[in-house]
């Protein structure tokens, strides 16, 4: 019953007790007079002396985590609660459960805890939290919002690469890779016998000497290059929906690289195409792990802005000697020629294609396996994330390859 049904019932009985002179009818309508006015006195006193605190296990989670968030409801009123109901406001993907409750007075408290998923990546803001109460009979409901707000990040996924191995650079200084290197670095390997083609400025003088004939030097590739991830969000190759979608999944890829590179003290960069080419200089350690993953957890798809125009733009940014790895759904050959210009610019290039959901038609599967075959002579390593297949296996085969 709502508040003016009990005044409209009200005024109908006093009217009609007046006017029929009835001492029963006067006697109720005195009564509903008194009982309306000690509910409204009760439902004023139903939230004073509360106070709640929700507490969360941490401020941030990966896809697929569960997180805690801890409440802890206190009544300093003299007078205990009935019913309590406490639900939290916010704009998580699905409702967080609420919770129906009494309690004592005098400083009593309850506490109780809510797991929650995190099912969709982004940021979360959680609050305020409403306390409703009210009298018995609902006549005079209350309600009040305590403003104790909290944001929550969920990152995406991070998936083990076992097959991935960073790809070496020549920059100087750094970590050995113990491969050999057909440019000069300050790392020196050996020397070896003169060969027909050998650059002069890497003769070896003093072991010629000693030799007599011709030695060179062999240098040794370095692994601590900058290593930048291109991210294709450009949204016309896009597809699907959720985790199986190719949004998701191509974050994955990047997230998880970012991840494996950083744990190997490898300077990370960011580069992703769609409305611009957003752009995060390369750097190490927890900082730009951090960085990176507050992107990566909002990041969407949109824009037309393709990732052949972003190559393109963004060139004269990477250094020689750098690394590439690049992340799209894109079947657009106009790609594979910028690709191709890093590599000639001697910056290591790797392609992770991320399939449709769905599967592709006959079309769509030579159109695949022609981009295989471009990125096969242009030198870039490639390897394709088909629908269900699991980005842990990325990189296990190569070239044209189903992981």
């Amino acid at each position: 019953m709502k508040a003016w049904h009990f005044v409209v019932l009200w005024l109908a009985l006093f009217i009609v007790a007046a006017s029929t002179g009835l001492d029963l009818l006067g006697y109720l309508s005195y009564l509903l007079l008194f009982v309306g006015v000690a509910m409204w006195i009760q439902a004023r006193l139903t939230l004073d002396g509360l106070s709640i605190t929700r507490t969360l296990s941490q401020t941030y989670a990966h896809l697929g985590d569960t997180f805690e968030l801890i409440y802890e409801l206190r009544n300093d009123s003299t007078f205990g609660k009935l019913w309590l109901e406490i639900s939290e406001e916010s704009n998580w993907p699905e409702p967080l459960p609420g919770r129906v409750l009494s309690i004592g007075g005098g400083g009593k408290t309850r506490k109780w805890k809510v797991l929650a998923k995190a099912i969709r990546r982004g940021r979360y803001k959680l609050g305020p939290i409403a306390l409703r109460s009210g009298d018995p009979f609902g006549l005079f409901p209350r309600e009040a919002r305590v403003a104790t707000e909290a944001l929550l990040l969920v990152y995406p996924r991070v998936a083990p690469l076992p097959h991935w191995r960073l790809p070496g650079s020549v920059l100087e200084g750094g970590i050995l890779t113990g491969r050999r290197s057909l440019q000069s670095t300050s790392m020196v390997m050996g020397i070896r016998e003169y060969r027909s083609g050998d650059a002069m400025n890497r003769i070896h003088w003093p072991s010629s000497v000693r030799h007599r004939s011709l030695y060179v030097k062999e240098f040794e590739l370095d692994k601590t290059a900058d290593l930048w991830i291109y991210l294709d969000l450009e949204r016309h190759w896009h597809r699907g929906e959720g985790e199986d979608s190719t949004e998701e999944r191509a974050v994955t890829v990047a997230a998880s690289i970012v991840r494996k590179a950083l744990d190997e003290h490898r300077n990370v960069g960011l580069i992703t195409s769609g409305t611009r080419a957003e752009i995060f200089q390369p750097d190490r350690g927890s900082k730009q792990f951090g960085k990176l993953m507050q992107y990566l957890a909002e990041v969407r798809v949109a824009g037309s802005r393709t990732i052949a125009e972003t190559l393109v733009e963004t060139l004269p940014r990477l250094r020689r000697g750098s690394a590439c790895i690049l992340v799209t759904p894109s079947l657009d050959r106009a790609w594979v020629r910028p690709a191709s210009t890093l590599r000639e610019a001697a910056i290591a290039t790797q392609a992770v294609i991320v399939a449709a959901p769905t599967p592709g038609d006959a079309r769509e599967r030579a159109r695949r396996d022609q981009m295989f075959g471009e990125l096969a002579i242009a030198g870039v390593t490639a390897t394709y994330l088909a629908s269900g297949a699991s980005i842990s296996d990325l990189f296990r085969d190569t070239v044209g390859a189903v992981a």
